[in-house]
């Protein structure tokens, strides 16, 4: 008797103990999960951590990015676009590029595209369809800038060393994307490729033929065009086509496209990875912000970012630090040009492509994502995450640093 109530004492315990430890098992894998230097921090944040089960409020990842919350080596965060309570140029000192993905979206060159003014110590860089126009006309009239390249090590000794302002302007990448699209159209069409502009226009005949092997990719783009009248044709209205260089007027005229272009351009976001764009216009913003693959993709040493579309604000604001005057009517506002496909006949789901495939610039710019691009489906949605990752300096010195990477549901 006394041997079976022992048997069931230690029945009892082992159940006791099986219980138990299935508990801390399923508390590991429901609890959420806290990181903190101080205890009484942590616990005040825990109920916030998480805007739902998967995703981080982007406070709490600010807080790891600068220090004040400690960050789980072994884990991969998740966040959304433009939750981020940094600025843009603290994102972009974080950003990971994916050099294997993004490669085409850099220069091959060591030199950087930049305008400098020697005299009120400012760098302008250069971001095609992001004020690029305005900007280096505000640099060449009122800050004395000039156009030139800018080897690594000297960019980083102007700003670093000598103290010189490196600026840049940045745009809403899906409107930028429109943009940038349009003019890659424009100038990847197969008239660049003919015997009279090979003779009166050499630079965009080469240009064409160094290029083109990247748009054949897209058959359908041309389709039925082989001269630029037949373009114009598309989305100009015919009594501007009928007027002597009425052609000129078709830039600030409303489209008339039918669909027909934006049928094709919505084949092309079909069908585009992102991976290798047929122009330099179709570039992401942030690969003009870092240093190219052979350095590894290391932040440039920016100063300030500025809202392109508030660059008239942006300029005034620098002039006023450099002590520079422009004139309430010395700044022009770049290219004013009606797009040439019809914006407004362009798909949600051509949209929320879109977004996926300028995930890094709106990750590493933290810039919120469109309305259209918040998707209900929360797999298809674009996300970024932070996480740590044994990264290269310029010299080549590997060490481990929490990184910013963007994410989306296609490959």
């Amino acid at each position: 008797m006394a041997a079976l109530e022992l048997l069931g004492c230690l029945i009892a315990v082992v159940s006791i103990w099986m219980f138990a430890s299935a508990h801390r098992q399923h508390a590991q894998l429901t609890e959420v999960p806290t990181f903190s230097n101080a205890h009484h921090r942590q616990q005040q944040r825990q109920h916030v951590l998480y805007v739902d089960d998967k995703i981080y409020r982007g406070e709490e990842i600010s807080d790891m990015i600068r220090g004040a919350l400690s960050f789980p080596s072994d884990h991969q965060l998740r966040f959304r676009p433009g939750s981020l309570a940094i600025s843009s140029v603290e994102t972009v000192q974080h950003c990971y590029v994916d050099m294997n993905l993004y490669k085409e979206h850099f220069d091959q060159l060591f030199a950087v595209q930049v305008s400098v003014s020697e005299k009120y110590k400012v760098i302008y860089r250069n971001i095609p369809k992001s004020a690029s126009s305005s900007s280096r006309k505000v640099m060449q009239d009122y800050f004395d800038g000039k156009d030139t390249r800018m080897k690594h090590y000297q960019l980083n000794a102007y700003v670093l060393k000598q103290n010189y302002t490196l600026i840049s302007f940045i745009r809403d990448p899906l409107d930028r994307f429109y943009s940038s699209y349009d003019e890659a159209f424009l100038r990847m069409g197969p008239w660049w490729g003919s015997e009279s502009v090979a003779k009166e226009k050499p630079a965009l005949y080469k240009h064409y033929i160094s290029n083109k092997h990247k748009v054949a990719r897209y058959p359908y783009l041309y389709e039925g065009m082989k001269t630029i009248d037949d373009f114009r044709k598309a989305y100009c209205p015919k009594n501007l086509l009928e007027q002597k260089d009425g052609h000129l007027q078709c830039v600030e005229s409303d489209t008339i496209d039918d669909s027909s272009l934006t049928r094709r351009f919505e084949q092309f976001v079909q069908d585009y990875d992102g991976s290798k764009p047929f122009d330099n216009h179709l570039r992401l913003q942030v690969p003009f912000l870092v240093y190219n693959f052979r350095s590894n993709g290391a932040p440039l040493p920016v100063s300030a970012i500025y809202n392109a579309s508030e660059a008239n604000a942006g300029w005034r604001t620098i002039a006023g630090e450099k002590g520079v005057i422009i004139p309430n009517d010395g700044m022009s506002h770049g290219r004013k040009s009606s797009r040439r496909f019809n914006v407004d006949l362009v798909s949600d789901v051509t949209k929320r492509k879109i977004c996926q495939i300028l995930a890094l610039d709106y990750c590493c710019l933290n810039l919120e994502l469109p309305d259209v691009c918040k998707s209900a489906d929360k797999d298809s949605e674009v996300y970024c995450s932070l996480e740590q990752k044994t990264v290269k300096d310029q010299k080549g010195e590997q060490y481990d640093k929490v990184v910013i990477q963007s994410h989306r549901s296609y490959s």
